[in-house]
């Protein structure tokens, strides 16, 4: 699809088309992506040592802007432009990146809706026949581990916490489930370890944390809030959930069993999603909560479009809901935000 195709179908939605910032503020980048992201960025200091890098984003770029501009209407802006990460592989660091997003949407299921509409429409105008579009909720996930009771509290946040990284996900999981990490004789030596160490001065600080809050966290991983063998319980429902896969109109009915089997207070109303039925001319429209999970700003809705491209699916163009991101990139109020991005390497 040709720029000035695709230009003029986000523009005939409303869109207005930005500039955005090549350089911005690493800590910006880091807040968003946290610390293992920095391997990927091309970063300088400036003569006030502080650190800056090229845009590796832009959508967090257009956040900034949004910021900067201290826009407080609903706005829908797309973009178009080049980003720069380090790659591990022989793939140019130069990435072409086109999205449009809404901000400060009064409905959410509307512009939900809406985003979700462009992207078909987008599709529909692309050199692709078929294609498959996958939707799922965030919010589902954190809703259903929250309900694990009989997980520590501290477990559950780490579980939602780390959602988006896969690999230590797992690993969270896995620990959970067998305890091997765990060795008793060990736990009882330090059981009487931090006996003797509640007689010394707790105020002292080791590592900058004091004597009492390692004592306190001591403590509430092996008396007030230990695992147990129950954890195995939960992580089977956890997995089992994240193997669902059906067509999005049997997805409530699905998931409202699912959770009943499981003695889980959660209901999935027939309106829940943006998107109720497979009835769109050569789109396969399916349920699955296993999608954009590397994506750790996502809060509610998001989707993805996949597509035959070179004898294997390839992702067309993602996106979902990231409400809480611009507060946390420094803006006072709560702005709600939904939008998605182009995979330029296929279009």
């Amino acid at each position: 699809m040709k720029s000035e195709n695709l230009s003029k179908i986000l523009k005939s939605r409303g869109f207005k088309n930005i500039e955005l910032d090549s350089i911005i503020e690493t800590k910006h980048i880091l807040k968003r992506s946290g610390g293992n992201f920095r391997q990927y960025l091309f970063s300088f200091y400036d003569q006030n040592n502080t650190e800056y890098s090229l845009r590796s984003d832009l959508s967090i770029a257009s956040v900034l802007k949004l910021i900067k501009d201290k826009t407080q209407n609903k706005i829908k802006w797309s973009y178009s432009g080049e980003v720069y990460r380090k790659q591990n592989n022989n793939k140019s660091p130069i990435i072409k990146q086109t999205g449009y997003e809404i901000f400060n949407s009064k409905n959410k299921e509307k512009d939900d809706y809406e985003i979700i509409k462009t992207s078909l429409d987008i599709f529909k105008k692309s050199k692709f026949k078929r294609c498959e579009l996958s939707l799922s909720n965030i919010e589902i996930f954190n809703l259903l581990v929250s309900k694990l009771t009989l997980l520590p509290l501290r477990w559950r946040e780490k579980i939602q916490r780390h959602f988006s990284r896969e690999i230590y996900f797992d690993q969270l999981l896995r620990k959970l489930s067998d305890n091997k990490d765990i060795n008793p004789k060990l736990v009882e030596q330090d059981k009487i370890l931090a006996e003797k160490l509640r007689k010394k001065d707790l105020t002292k600080n080791y590592s900058g944390r004091s004597l009492r809050e390692i004592l306190e966290r001591f403590d509430l991983k092996n008396y007030q809030d230990p695992r147990n063998i129950s954890n195995k319980k939960s992580v089977k429902i956890i997995k089992d959930y994240l193997r669902i896969s059906c067509p999005i109109e049997k997805a409530p009915k699905i998931l409202n069993s699912f959770f009943q089997k499981n003695n889980l207070n959660i209901f999935i109303s027939d309106d829940y999603f943006p998107i109720k039925k497979n009835n769109i001319k050569n789109v396969k429209v399916n349920f699955n909560p296993n999608i954009n999970r590397q994506i750790s700003y996502y809060t509610g809705m998001t989707f993805n479009i996949k597509v035959n491209f070179n004898n294997r699916k390839e992702i067309f163009l993602s996106g979902g809901r990231f409400d809480n991101l611009i507060k946390d990139l420094g803006n006072k109020k709560d702005l709600n935000a939904v939008g998605a991005a182009i995979n330029r390497a296929i279009i």
